[in-house]
């Protein structure tokens, strides 16, 4: 039958341009929808670039995880012969009493990971074109860099056709339903059944979480871009990526080291809950209260800076309850698995986030250990 697939991918951003790519690289039928084109703007995997680390100070539950994540990126770059990690070590800072410290002292504890512990006075040595108060301390992760975020699902797309599996873009999914040991998914131009459903549609999977009882919240973000006299200071060659702690919380301002035209970027994580209730109804104009902590953080923090905006760009988060993802099988549907609620911090992990979910819809189980991201703990 040409309409039917052993598996299909609904959502071909991130997580499923990657689960797509370990469906075919397996010998499975498989095809990914997505109502637009691949590396589109639209959603959560988007704007140049993401940080990739190891200092996980979000629950060190993760970190196994993130050791496959890295392998898997490496062999994509040898399969693919395209460079998608940047190294460049990644500097987190905080107060001694901030949950980002607090999290990274966990972290280190359970796994014996590489990192160095700093004063701000030796941070101040190091990197004098960033200023920390003086009572705060800071590590450095080697493992840090940067994923070229939009390249990262080209070649995991473009993989996955040269591995047999087809793509519908620019389609919109109207309905899917699980009937007896088939799935039915109907989209703007054809209908298509499965022996399997993983979803990985990100914000667009709202609906399908509520109706199990998980309340996901969409937020608007913004990441940002300046030039201006003394950016030459925050190269790649000589400064890292960053994480700086905002109050004594789980807030922090990240971003990158210059490695292009449009300059040094910087973005805020959960400074803001902009929530919106639609996807494709987001405000992607850029208001004074998105630039507004950006700029005071700079002014703090980067002295040698005199910053000029370049370029803006808006993405969306999808927040869990407790913002650590959902993986799992649909408590409703056995031959549906449910990826989502990434919740800002997911990226880094599409690599072995695919290769769990083939491993969910293919034989029923993973080796990784995902028992905390599973959906009972609701």
């Amino acid at each position: 039958m040409a309409n039917h697939y052993d598996v299909i991918v609904l959502g071909v951003g991130g997580m499923g341009s990657s689960t797509l790519y370990h469906l075919a690289k397996r010998g499975i039928r498989a095809c990914g929808i997505d109502r637009f084109e691949i590396a589109h703007d639209r959603g959560s995997s988007h704007g140049d670039t993401r940080i990739i680390r190891k200092a996980y100070m979000e629950l060190p539950s993760y970190i196994p995880l993130l050791n496959r994540a890295y392998e898997l990126w490496e062999q994509l770059e040898k399969e693919t012969g395209s460079k998608l990690l940047l190294q460049t070590g990644l500097l987190l800072a905080g107060s001694p009493e901030s949950e980002i410290t607090q999290g990274l002292e966990d972290c280190y504890q359970k796994h014996e990971l590489p990192h160095t512990a700093m004063k701000a006075s030796e941070v101040d040595q190091l990197y004098p074109q960033l200023h920390l108060p003086e009572d705060w301390v800071a590590t450095f992760d080697p493992f840090g860099g940067i994923l070229r975020v939009e390249e990262c699902v080209r070649q995991y797309a473009s993989m996955a056709r040269r591995y047999g599996a087809n793509l519908y873009t620019g389609e919109a999914v109207l309905s899917w339903k699980s009937e007896g040991n088939k799935v039915l998914v109907e989209t703007e131009r054809r209908n298509l059944t499965a022996d399997r459903l993983i979803l990985t549609a990100g914000s667009w999977s709202v609906r399908t979480l509520l109706d199990i009882g998980i309340e996901i919240k969409i937020l608007r973000k913004v990441s940002l871009w300046y030039l201006g006299s003394g950016v030459e200071n925050y190269r790649r060659e000589v400064f890292p990526c960053f994480c700086i702690g905002i109050g004594s919380g789980s807030k922090f301002i990240y971003g990158f080291p210059v490695t292009d035209n449009w300059g040094l970027k910087v973005a805020e994580h959960n400074l803001t809950r902009n929530e919106i209730d639609n996807p494709l109804k987001v405000n992607r104009c850029l208001g004074e209260e998105d630039e507004k902590p950006v700029l005071e953080f700079l002014g703090h923090f980067f002295p040698q800076l005199s910053p000029k905006r370049s370029k803006f760009t808006t993405c969306l988060y999808t927040m869990s309850p407790d913002e650590n993802f959902i993986i799992d099988f649909h408590p409703e549907h056995e031959n549906v698995v449910i990826a989502a609620g990434f919740s800002g911090h997911g990226f880094k992990f599409a690599s072995v986030i695919g290769e769990v979910l083939v491993d969910l819809a293919v034989n029923g189980e993973t080796k990784h250990p995902i028992e905390f991201l599973k959906i009972d703990r609701f």
